[in-house]
């Protein structure tokens, strides 16, 4: 009894301006309906305030504020952030003279159970901040913190809509990006299907035009000169289908491996044999093409086969 005497005169004569200013730790304390808790006691007269109190020797002041709200209303507090500083001197509602310094912050309930009423907490009441700047008679410095809790909880608010726009926004451009990678995982399964088709065509066309009139197309010596024309009209009509086949792949972005008097690269070509040669500036060249090879938008999507000319040993 005689410490606490002790500590009590020590702060009435901080008060009275015969010590150092108070350091009082208090709280904004919100709960999951968006309500805050007022309290009301005798040292501020009729008017309201946050819940708080002296920060004590030898403790945080997050540690005095979460011990001063335990012991006035038997709650547990988190997410404890420094919400404003206010300097308190004389003020007028208050009980004596005394000059505080408030360190006030917002507080989010996070358990506990309401204490029953007592000495630093005659009355309580939950309400919207808002409804009690309209309809409680606050201190001016409860007022102050209230106000401050509302403008900081509207920037929490626009940071929250800005992450969850800028996380919709990188959602829509991942989405497209999938979606666009699935496409062209597609376009290249069909057009593993379809290129050899057009390889096969290709190779038609030059077999044909390699061949002797009379024996292209499989036709023998014997042939009519209406079977030699029906045989030059099938191979015209291949030829326009290539050339066709050439275009459509071109505007979807296929483009074919070019290898013709180029040196050997490993990066679009696939060498399936060498010739030997006695001049050295062929080496390393590419001597023909055994199969086309081809990339589809810039990506490689079938290796060039070739025989590549090799210097004798």
């Amino acid at each position: 009894m005689a410490e606490e005497k002790n500590m009590e005169q020590e702060k009435q004569a901080a008060g009275s301006g015969r010590g150092f200013p108070e350091v009082v730790v208090a709280a904004v304390i919100y709960n999951d309906q968006g309500e805050i808790l007022l309290t009301q006691c005798a040292k501020w007269g009729d008017c309201w305030q946050i819940p708080g109190g002296h920060v004590e020797p030898g403790e945080t002041c997050g540690q005095a504020l979460k011990r001063e709200i335990r012991e006035e209303t038997g709650l547990e507090i988190d997410n404890i952030k420094l919400n404003d500083l206010q300097d308190c001197i004389y003020p007028k509602d208050f009980s004596r003279k005394a000059h505080f310094v408030f360190l006030d912050y917002s507080a989010r309930l996070a358990g506990g159970k309401m204490a029953e009423k007592n000495r630093e907490m005659e009355d309580f009441k939950w309400i919207k901040p808002e409804q009690a700047l309209k309809e409680l008679k606050l201190n001016p410095y409860t007022k102050i913190s209230v106000e401050k809790f509302i403008e900081n909880r509207k920037h929490d608010y626009e940071s929250l809509y800005k992450r969850a726009l800028a996380d919709y926004q990188n959602l829509v451009k991942q989405t497209a990006k999938e979606k666009m990678e699935f496409a062209r995982f597609a376009n290249e399964l069909m057009l593993k299907e379809i290129l050899p088709v057009y390889g096969h065509l290709k190779m038609a066309l030059e077999h044909a035009n390699g061949t002797p009139p009379r024996q292209s197309l499989g036709q023998s010596n014997n042939a009519s000169s209406a079977e030699l024309g029906a045989g030059k009209e099938i191979t015209e009509g291949v030829r326009h289908v290539v050339k066709q086949f050439k275009d459509v792949l071109e505007k979807i972005g296929v483009t074919e491996i070019k290898t013709a008097g180029e040196k050997f690269d490993h990066n679009s070509m696939e060498a399936v044999g060498s010739e030997e040669i006695d001049d050295k500036n062929l080496d390393g060249q590419v001597a023909r093409q055994l199969k086309a090879g081809y990339t589809l938008n810039g990506k490689m999507i079938e290796a060039a086969k070739v025989v590549v000319y090799k210097m004798k040993s």
